[in-house]
């Protein structure tokens, strides 16, 4: 399964791709590990909206700032007591 998800992913060598193509057709569990993959890929990405709402991006991005002003505000504490 991780061969045919980094097939997918397009994270295989070419001779990965070759080796699994080759045995794909000869062997039940990949050909079915291969299909399933597939169809997961494609109904996640048929479910998945590629849009955020608004109102959640900006929640996003004040808790990061937030999170960032944090940190730069304690590290230089921190490293003055050190």
């Amino acid at each position: 399964m991780k061969l045919i998800q980094r097939i997918l992913d397009k994270e295989a060598t070419a001779e990965e791709e070759a080796r699994f193509l080759a045995n794909k057709d000869q062997c039940l569990p990949c050909q079915e590990g291969h299909e399933l993959e597939v169809a997961l890929r494609k109904a996640l990405k048929s479910k998945c909206t590629s849009t955020c709402p608004s109102t959640l991006l900006e929640s996003i991005r004040l808790k990061i700032s937030s999170i960032v002003l944090l940190i730069l505000l304690l590290i230089p504490l921190f490293c003055w007591f050190i």
